[in-house]
């Protein structure tokens, strides 16, 4: 999906030597696979204790929310984040994306082009076929003893092995998807167990699935010498849980458990920094790679095998970037791209699909993650019990029931590597990003946000990010979205920071021009300050920095933009549905905020400024919107040019 110019863009002759000599063999071993597909299966299904469930410590809610998802499903009603339920029936139908109403043939994966940029999205039948809520539907059989459950999961699982052959359809695209499904339906299996001996052929079709599904990833391995992303991660996670649900002579298993935990454990040390964050430069991101982290140390926790003490220490760190960034109630801010992924849906989820309106759900939601994280690691990390009850860990974790802050946190965190830091005080809290460029600057979920922040005031944002919206389906409204105009930040001469390819090839590249400084704080008397400078408008002769100071009750953003010549500058501010904004009459330009709490928003520079607000749209679900406000500061004037913003709330 990414074009050659940006994979092997500063990479040396050795390395791409050695990526080709190991596409070569891919090829190779994709061609070898329907020969092994077709041999008898070698494997039985090996129940490992991966769930450990303290049913007295899930509650009224928990388990309403986990049946009545579950009886959605029974009345063939799907439910997505972002999309809404979809009532798609039983069976559903596995390849259609009920969007836009078109569908992929059953045809070879091979030869179909899974975007196809007809206004369809193919990430609605893959997030359909990744079958994620099988494990609901046991959860809610484990709960309830309803046979329902129980043979509605089975028969969705037989459903889609008899029209998704292996290799047949969009959903055998990527090793990615095939290896979510492969990890639910393991865990569907897990909650069933033990089965009747009237299950046994039900059984044996479904190891047979999952055995295929173990040679499909190893053939179509999304592996990198060069990149190496949450696709690659998901395929070892997913190879490392097969091998542990599967069992037989010959089959090779205890190796590849071998094998794959240990690839896993080293990939977090390639893709996360040694300060917790991953390294994509998203949030969202750093959620589905923490869960998936999570779930191999609980697969090696449930097969009795130790992991690396580092391993485990940099997960830990991952734990601590998110409650850090995570408000009271557990969120966390839209930051670069975010499709909702994950590799088991928990509750924080559930409860958002069955009872919260689409506009209003917030997929960043984080506490139940929190609460499993802190039972598994023994830290004081907050977050939910519910989930992690289980796993049999939510006695070892937090009390806490809502929220996710468990202990008081630092006035300024800072993760350098990341290039995120946070400053707060009793009123409210700033995150300021100059992010890396993801990937090592191959990212394809860099958004061009650097030196935006975001503002909580009281716990609700106040100034937000405007997230992700889509990828596929419409190619400007995702180059809008990951546009430097939709974030917290500055614009110069109506470029780009990082420049964005305007080709339908380009959904998933960026350009790699806005390399970040470190981000620098400070301590004074009342106040708390941070700083950074991005180099993303050198090409214009422009450097831009910024100094953002926490006060008691007001916050102070001082933007530098150095360089020759005469520019225009604008200053783009994001404010959810809940804030109002009025112009304020007076000598100094800005603004009147209404909403949870009232503010005012003002400007002062030698240079003229226009002041303007419009209506706008934020996004904290994929594929869903909701109303903002863009309010949008500008001027045209000789460098160097000093802008400062006041924004300043009651106490």
């Amino acid at each position: 999906m990414r074009p050659l110019q940006y994979v092997l863009r500063g990479e040396s002759p050795v390395l791409f030597a050695r990526e080709l000599v190991w596409r070569t063999r891919k090829q190779w071993n994709k061609r070898r696979l329907p020969a092994q597909v077709r041999k008898e299966c070698p494997v039985i299904f090996r129940n490992l204790p991966y769930y450990h469930p303290t049913l007295e410590l899930c509650d009224a809610r928990a388990r309403a929310c986990i049946v009545g998802i579950a009886d959605m499903v029974c009345r063939g009603e799907f439910p997505f984040l972002g999309h809404g339920t979809a009532r798609l029936g039983l069976p559903p139908p596995w390849n259609l994306d009920f969007v836009s109403g078109k569908e992929w043939p059953n045809a070879a994966a091979g030869s179909l082009v899974a975007v196809r940029h007809d206004g369809s999205d193919v990430k609605v039948p893959w997030e359909l076929s990744r079958l994620q809520v099988l494990p609901v539907l046991g959860k809610a059989h484990f709960l309830t003893g309803s046979e329902d459950y129980r043979q509605i999961a089975k028969a969705l699982v037989t459903d889609w092995i008899r029209r998704n052959p292996v290799g047949v359809g969009v959903n055998w695209s990527v090793a990615m998807e095939a290896a979510l499904r492969a990890i639910s339906i393991c865990f569907l299996l897990s909650l069933l167990s033990p089965f009747r001996a009237d299950e046994a052929e039900w059984l044996q079709a479904a190891t047979r699935s999952l055995w295929e599904h173990l040679l499909f990833i190893e053939a179509h391995s999304e592996f990198s010498h060069i990149i190496r992303s949450n696709h690659y991660l998901s395929n070892v996670l997913g190879l490392l849980c097969l091998s542990l649900f599967l069992e037989g002579a010959g089959a090779d298993m205890e190796p590849r458990r071998t094998v794959y935990s240990e690839r896993l454990q080293q990939e977090i040390f390639r893709q996360v920094y040694a300060d917790g964050g991953h390294y994509e430069a998203s949030t969202g991101y750093h959620v589905l790679v923490t869960q998936m982290f999570t779930t191999a140390l609980l697969l090696m926790r449930a097969d009795g095998t130790e992991p690396h003490p580092a391993f485990v220490e940099r997960l830990r760190r991952m734990y601590w970037f998110m409650a850090e960034l995570a408000d009271a109630q557990g969120r966390l801010p839209h930051v670069g791209d975010c499709d909702d992924g994950r590799t088991e849906l928990l509750l924080d989820d559930l409860q958002q699909m069955l009872s919260v309106p689409v506009p209003k759900r917030h997929s960043l939601c984080v506490g139940g993650l929190l609460g499993i994280g802190a039972g598994l690691l023994r830290e004081s990390l907050g977050g939910t019990t519910q989930d992690a009850a289980w796993y049999g860990l939510a006695s070892q974790g937090s009390s806490v029931t809502s929220g996710c802050r468990a202990l008081p946190s630092p006035p300024v965190a800072v993760f350098p590597e990341s290039g995120v830091a946070v400053a707060r005080n009793q009123d409210c809290e700033v995150l300021f990003f100059a992010i890396p460029n993801g990937l090592r600057g191959k990212g394809s979920h860099t958004h061009n946000d650097k030196l935006s922040v975001v503002l909580r005031l009281k716990g609700e944002e106040l100034l937000c990010d405007s997230g992700t919206c889509c990828y596929t389906r419409d190619r400007n409204t995702r180059n809008q979205f990951r546009g430097t105009p939709c974030h917290n930040t500055a614009r110069i001469d109506a470029q780009e920071q990082n420049t964005v390819p305007d080709a339908n090839h380009g959904l998933f590249c960026i350009g790699n021009e806005a390399q970040v400084g470190p981000i620098t704080s400070r301590h004074l008397p009342g106040v708390l300050e941070l700083a950074a400078a991005h180099e993303g408008y050198r090409r214009i002769g422009v450097r831009h920095s910024r100094v953002v100071r926490l006060r008691e009750n007001g916050l102070e953003l001082e933007d530098h933009f150095n360089g020759s010549g005469e520019h225009r500058i604008e200053l783009n501010f994001h404010l959810p549905e809940e804030w109002q904004v009025t112009p304020t009459p007076g000598e100094r330009p800005g603004f009147a905020i209404v909403g949870p709490r009232d503010a005012k928003i003002v400007w002062q520079s030698l240079a003229p400024l226009v002041l303007g607000s419009e209506g706008a749209a934020i996004s904290r679900a994929y594929g869903a919107t909701s109303p903002s406000t863009r309010i949008r500061v500008a001027t045209s004037a000789r460098l160097p040019v000093v802008i400062l913003t006041r924004l300043s709330w009651d106490q």
